[in-house]
């Protein structure tokens, strides 16, 4: 077996990271995606006609902090393009 060393490419400093932006994005996207998914699932299959008050405030506190948790989700994609552009703009201006 042969171990060979990963060279690594030299690439335009203006388009540092676009190319992993882009692969988290579309990564990331469809992991929120999956999740949501498997959330309205779960949530669509749990009976609360015999839960008693107590309970039923728990379930909504549960499932409000979830949906908080998703629109916070989204605001890290947000924050992340937001930084690779800030970061080419700082290399394409040096």
């Amino acid at each position: 077996m042969e171990l060979r060393l990963v060279q690594i490419e030299k690439r335009d400093p203006a388009s540092f990271g676009v190319r992993e932006l882009v692969g988290t994005l579309v990564t990331g996207g469809v992991l929120m995606m999956v999740g949501l998914f498997a959330y309205t699932k779960v949530k669509g299959s749990i009976s609360t006609g015999s839960f008693t008050a107590s309970e039923n405030t728990t379930y909504d506190n549960i499932t409000s902090n979830i949906i908080g948790g998703f629109d916070l989700g989204s605001v890290v994609f947000i924050v992340l393009a937001a930084s690779i552009i800030i970061g080419v703009i700082l290399i394409a201006f040096q």
